[in-house]
């Protein structure tokens, strides 16, 4: 896990389910928040968005009058996406899972496992 970001319990964190070209900026982001989320981007909310491969991931958030971008990409692997049941385009994560999720981990039955499976993104076509 990364020294630069602090997971807590108290933040609201939204994992978008579409693939975003990792080419996004700070403008791309807030818009797919705003538009598509119908999210406020200045609540301190921390929105997580996956490439199609899942093997980059990018964190935004808005904090001490500015915004913020984390970047992280795999050596090996893709992020492991939680359960998630529907189709909304957001899916409220927890503290717990978005630090699994950032380490490469996975939580199965009987542990953390590595994270090796690719699995499509919702929207995602192959």
């Amino acid at each position: 896990m990364s020294k630069l970001l602090a997971i807590r319990d108290t933040v609201n964190y939204y994992l978008y389910r579409k693939p975003v070209k990792m080419s996004r900026s700070f403008d791309g982001l807030a818009a797919l928040i705003w538009t598509e989320l119908d999210k406020d981007i200045i609540t301190g909310d921390v929105f997580i968005f996956l490439n199609r491969s899942r093997t980059m991931i990018k964190v935004f958030v808005y904090e001490q009058k500015g915004f913020s971008i984390f970047y992280r990409r795999l050596d090996e692997g893709s992020f492991q996406l939680p359960a998630i049941v529907g189709d909304q385009a957001s899916y409220r994560m927890s503290a717990e899972q978005i630090m699994y999720m950032l380490s490469g981990m996975t939580l199965e039955e009987g542990g953390y496992v590595k994270a090796d499976k690719y699995e499509p993104l919702l929207g995602s076509s192959m």
